[in-house]
This record gives C-alpha cells, structure tokens and sequence, in this order.
C-alpha cells in the first residue's frame, strides 16, 4: 500500500524531470540552424559581395549584321551582235584594266571599211576638181558645196565602221576578279547575252542596317570592325555613304563602307557582324546589371559606407550583355554592394566579403 508521503515523493520527482526537460529543450531552440544567412550572429552585420567604382574606357557603338558586295560588278556583254572568234581570258582570275576579254567577227565590217576608204579618195579626187573649176566659174557654188558634203558624209560612214569594229574587241573596264565563263567560241552573242562577270574585290563594300535611333550617331568616316563566319580575325571598314531615306518596313536606314582585302579573304556574299563605334569616354563607370533595383523614383543601388548600407537613386545609360554604363549617381571610389540586395535596407550594418574587379576593358 502506498502512503501519501511515498506519493508526494514521487509527484514532485516527476515535476522536477519535466523541469528539466523543458530546459534543455529551449537551449536547443536558441542555437542558430546550420547553413542560415550569412551575418555575425544575432543582431550582427550582414556580410555582401562588393565591388568598387573605378573609371575606365568605354566605347559606345552599335551592333549589326550585313553582307559584303563587290566595290564594283559589272556583267561583260558586247555592245553589238556577231560570232565570237575568241576568247581571251581564264574564268576565275583577276585581270587589269584594259585587258582583252573576248574578240567578235570583224571580217565584214573591215570590208566595208576598205570600201568606205576608196570612195573616199575618190570623192576627195572630185572635190580637188570641183575646186579649180570654181576658181575660174567653170562650176556653180551649189555643186562644190554637194561635192564637199558628200566627201565629209564618206569620212563620217568611216568613223562609223572605225567605231563598230572597236565594239568586236571587248576590254576590262576596271581592274579586278573574273567569274565563271557563260559563252563558248564560236557562239553568236548579242548584247543582252554576258559572258562573264567581273568584280573589285579590293577593297569591299560592306552593307549593313542601323536602327533609326541609331541615325544621329552615324556620320561618314566612321571606323567599323566586324568578323565573318570561318575566319577569327577582326577586320575593319570605314563609312563612306548612308541612305537618305529610312526604309518604312523595318525602320532601318543602310550604311555602306569600305574594306581592304589585299589577301582575297573577303569574299561577296559573306555575312557580316558588324560593330560600330560611335562614341567613346574615357572615365565612364561600368556596374553590373543585378546591381540595378527599380524602384518607383526611378532605379537605384545599394552602397555600403561606414559599414552600413546607404541607398542611392542612379541614372544609367548604354546596357551591355552584364553591365550597365551609370550617368550619375556613382562617384569612383564608392563601394556597390551585389549581393544580397532584397534583404537589405537603408542605414543595415554591412560588413564586405568578396570584392568583385570591375575594372576591365569594355567595348560595346
């Protein structure tokens, strides 16, 4: 039989083990969980990436894509119908101005040029005549006057046949690469028939679209880099013309400019990523674009300063791919923070962890 001392005794070892159990368990619950927010313990700095604001070089420009086209194309075709007798040059090479390309049948025309010539010293015969008659009246003014016109419409036919039988040779108008040939000796060509391209392929033409934002930016003269597909190295071009009309359907306006190519490794046709420098500064300061929080005045940052965070209102300016071009707002020498930004607020205690280089070269 249990006593009432017995059972007091052990109702109050009971209370005095759940005592202690409700103890220890709240010293549990007051230590932090493993992998929590990085600070220094309860009521400590938060610790953030940062970077500091450094000037450096920046060039403004404008991205796009174009083709290269010959400096000058021209489809070789004769200037008169005939048989063609020869042809003077290889498909594929490159020839100077002047050079003969193809030769016409000019047996025809030489004769006709033979005939033109013996009625010429004969009316010239008949004209001297004409002339000592008139001296003494043996003719009337009229008829040396039809004589000397029909000497002066001889030589004319003349020049005529001259002319056309300098159209049977067909020469290079300008220096440059010859395609593939398209007629064969002996074939009968006419002037819409061509025989072969020719082009200037040094230097290039290279053609691309800028936005109609991007209009007051352009001016000729203008340095432009830009690479082809297949090739690592980076070429350059000067701007020599822009349209004067901005295109309706794709609110673009065209640019051309003009590239060396003394090696042949441009060739027509090649696609082009065209870069455009427009501006250039020498002390612009470069952030990256997580650092940006917009805001309802605007955008801002979060700048750390005597260990506590201070808020600041930018203006930015050209966006690159992962950084953003600041207009104001930055001094060099501030510390951005770039971490953590969405649990921050302005006057928390910060302290700095890793520093981010800001100071490299960027190009746009």
């Amino acid at each position: 039989m249990i006593t009432t001392n017995t059972w007091n005794t052990v109702r109050s070892t009971i209370l005095l083990l759940c005592l202690l159990s409700l103890v220890v368990s709240c010293k549990k619950e007051d230590k932090p969980a493993a992998g929590g927010p990085r600070g220094g313990g309860p009521g400590g700095p938060a610790t953030v990436d940062y970077a500091v604001a450094t000037p450096q070089q920046f060039q403004r420009g404008i991205f796009a894509t174009g083709n290269l086209l010959p400096n000058e194309v021209v489809d070789i075709r004769p200037e008169r119908a005939g048989r063609l007798t020869r042809v003077a040059f290889r498909e594929g090479t490159s020839v100077q101005k002047g050079a003969l390309l193809a030769e016409l049948d000019r047996e025809e025309l030489e004769a006709q040029l033979a005939k033109l010539r013996v009625n010429e010293q004969f009316a010239e015969r008949e004209l001297k005549r004409a002339k000592d008659l008139l001296e003494i009246d043996g003719i009337a003014q009229e008829e040396y006057d039809r004589l000397a016109t029909n000497v002066s419409l001889i030589r004319a036919d003349i020049r005529l046949t001259e002319v056309a039988i300098q159209k049977t040779r067909i020469f290079a108008p300008f220096s440059g690469r010859l395609g593939l040939r398209e007629v064969s000796e002996g074939a009968y060509v006419s002037p819409s028939d061509r025989l072969v391209t020719i082009q200037q392929v040094n230097p290039m033409k290279l053609e691309f679209e800028v936005p109609e934002r991007s209009i007051r930016d352009l001016k000729p003269g203008q340095k432009v880099r830009f690479q082809i597909e297949g090739l690592a190295q980076t070429f350059t071009a000067e701007v020599y013309a822009l349209s004067t009309q901005v295109s309706q359907s794709t609110r673009t306006l065209t640019v051309r400019a003009l590239a060396a190519n003394p090696n042949g490794l441009l060739q027509p046709g090649n696609f082009a990523r065209v870069d455009l420098v427009t501006s250039e500064q020498s002390d612009a300061i470069l952030i990256p674009t997580d650092a940006i929080i917009p805001v309802l005045e605007g955008q801002q940052v979060m700048l750390m300063k005597n260990g506590k965070v201070t808020a600041r209102l930018v203006e930015t300016g050209t966006r690159k791919e992962n950084t953003i071009v600041v207009e104001s707002g930055i001094a060099p020498g501030d510390t951005i923070i770039l971490s953590g930004l969405l649990m921050l607020k302005d006057g928390m205690p910060v302290v700095g962890g890793n520093q981010l280089d800001l100071q490299k070269p960027a190009n746009l």
